[in-house]
């Protein structure tokens, strides 16, 4: 029995079931995903300009895997946002507080709309820039 054991635990070791996602990952997961849609990407295009597959960033942004230590510069620097933002949903107060009076009456207007109409006011803003 001891030996059906060993093999038993040799198998285990080899092929260990994943554990369900925790609660952090999947709130990581969803700053990951909200933060591509709003910048318009899909799954595939963050994936090529950090260098992974899109399932890789569907894991990711379901909390089932995180992202590699070794991709985390590059994934935040495609997003545009913080290690602090990533790890717990934090914006350092530079980014959040409003520079300009300029700047605090877009924040204030901007607040006032749905969500659905500052993700408009974002894609317009940006295409300003162009």
């Amino acid at each position: 029995m001891q030996r059906g054991s060993a093999i038993t635990n040799s198998m285990n070791a080899r092929n260990p079931k994943k554990s369900p996602p925790t609660q952090k990952s999947i709130e990581m997961g969803r700053r990951i995903r909200t933060q591509r849609e709003l910048l318009g990407f899909t799954q595939a295009a963050l994936g090529a300009k950090i260098g992974v597959s899109e399932n890789a960033i569907t894991q990711y942004e379901t909390g089932r895997s995180s992202p590699r230590r070794e991709r985390i510069p590059a994934l935040l620097d495609v997003l545009g946002k913080s290690i602090g933002w990533l790890l717990t949903g934090d914006e350092p107060d530079e980014e959040v507080r409003a520079q300009t009076e300029d700047e605090r009456s877009i924040l204030v207007e901007a607040r006032k709309l749905t969500s659905e109409k500052q993700r408009l006011l974002l894609k317009m803003m940006k295409a300003l820039k162009d």
